[in-house]
């Protein structure tokens, strides 16, 4: 039954053109997630847009109005109450995991969405799931599929006849269904999307968005931003930023107000201290000192 097969939905921002890169994951009951999608497609008709990207919020106040409404509604009526989880993963192309000759940027990026998944998984305690990822030819999501249907899940269940707490048993997780789909027909996928790439801009643009969000609570106060030149005619570039930066400053709030556990001011970007918060930003940091990106079969030229 619907009721109980679980699901997650996924999209990326930064790959592979970009320093940082992320994967967002949109998980829960498909029931549940029926209920956001429909909550979504209505913000989509309302606004009068037939999709939304993070990449698209702009100067265009229909597309800023409904990511304003996307992220409000899934933190408010569905993360806050535990029936969605949303993870995200960040990391640096130029830390020392990543920095090394012949990087086989493809293996990396389905490493980095075994870690989110299998981590998402387990937060959820259940071993049956769909997959619907965003669509990317280069990602071979039957690998993908092959290492997580090989990942064994310690299961914890309750045991209402003992004196224990609980019990564990070990199972192999089952993705049954891994359908790679197009975000124009999917709301939630565009959701990914919209955290996926917050996560990436923020960690880009951390210093400015802190000074504007700090000069707009305290305008009599603070001069105005050092990227903002009082000489210059504001250009859409900047307007740009402001609108990203106002919609980062109100997920932040929204995140404070339902204690989410979110942080953006300690290291300037978004960061969940605690991954188990059902909105968790995960960036990603070197475990040990092998902890290095796979590499290319290597060619003539790199011998």
């Amino acid at each position: 039954m619907e009721s109980k097969t679980f699901a997650i939905y996924s999209d990326e921002s930064g790959v592979f053109e970009h320093r940082f890169q992320t994967i967002a994951l949109i998980s829960s009951q498909q029931i549940v997630l029926s209920e956001l999608r429909s909550k979504l497609k209505g913000f989509l008709d309302k606004h009068e847009i037939d999709e939304i990207k993070f990449s698209e919020i702009r100067t265009h106040r229909p597309k800023l109005d409904a990511a304003r409404d996307f992220i409000r509604h899934s933190v408010k009526e569905f993360a806050s109450q535990l029936k969605i989880r949303i993870d995200v993963l960040i990391w640096d192309t130029q830390d020392s995991r990543h920095t090394i000759r012949g990087r086989d940027d493809i293996a990396n990026l389905e490493f980095m969405y075994y870690k989110v998944l299998t981590h998402a998984v387990r937060q959820w305690n259940q071993i049956e799931w769909d997959f619907y990822p965003d669509k990317n030819s280069q990602v071979h999501w039957n690998e993908i599929a092959d290492y997580l249907n090989r990942t064994r899940l310690v299961r914890y269940q309750s045991n209402l006849l003992s004196l224990l707490e609980n019990e564990y048993e070990i199972q192999p997780l089952r993705f049954k269904i891994i359908d790679p789909l197009d975000s124009l027909y999917e709301p939630l996928i565009q959701l990914a999307d919209l955290f996926a790439g917050m996560a990436r801009f923020v960690k880009e643009e951390g210093k400015q968005c802190i000074q504007w969000l700090d000069y707009c609570r305290n305008k009599n106060q603070l001069s105005l931003p050092s990227f903002i030149n009082r000489e210059d005619t504001i250009d859409e570039t900047i307007i740009t930023k402001q609108n990203r930066f106002q919609l980062i400053g109100e997920f932040n709030n929204l995140c404070k107000h339902y204690r989410m556990g979110v942080s953006l001011r300690q290291k300037r970007c978004l960061w969940t201290p605690d991954p188990t918060k059902p909105i968790n930003f995960w960036n990603y940091e070197p475990q040990h000192e092998y902890d290095k990106a796979p590499k290319r079969k290597a060619n003539k030229n790199e011998l």
